[in-house]
């Protein structure tokens, strides 16, 4: 995925908020797009009204969050290094929460 492609959708609401990012090589394009937590959040919040739904460590010692606007309509994964620094993981629509108890778990074909 290049830089542009990982803009578009609900993370074009960060292009503004990364314009000082300098062009990079090929290789580098593949990475998220990252900036401040606190101007990624605000960005996502402002443009598509998502909000902070879910938390998680992972085993490599940074933190996941997911954000989601009230209606599902769009969800954003954040990756959160130590230093305050947002990546912008995966974006998508149609988010929901899962009840655990209520699913059936992945590959029983319950």
């Amino acid at each position: 995925m290049s830089f542009a492609s990982a803009l578009a959708g609900p993370a074009a609401g960060l292009a503004l908020a990364l314009t000082a990012v300098p062009a990079a090589p090929a290789a580098a394009q593949e990475e998220s797009p990252c900036a401040p937590y606190e101007i990624v959040a605000a960005a996502l919040n402002e443009r598509y009204h998502e909000a902070p739904v879910a938390r998680m460590l992972s085993d490599r010692g940074f933190v996941i969050e997911i954000l989601a606007s009230a209606d599902g309509t769009t969800a954003t994964v954040l990756g959160i290094q130590a230093g305050g620094t947002a990546c912008v993981l995966a974006t998508g629509s149609a988010f929901a929460l899962v009840d655990p108890a209520a699913a059936p778990a992945p590959g029983t074909g319950a």
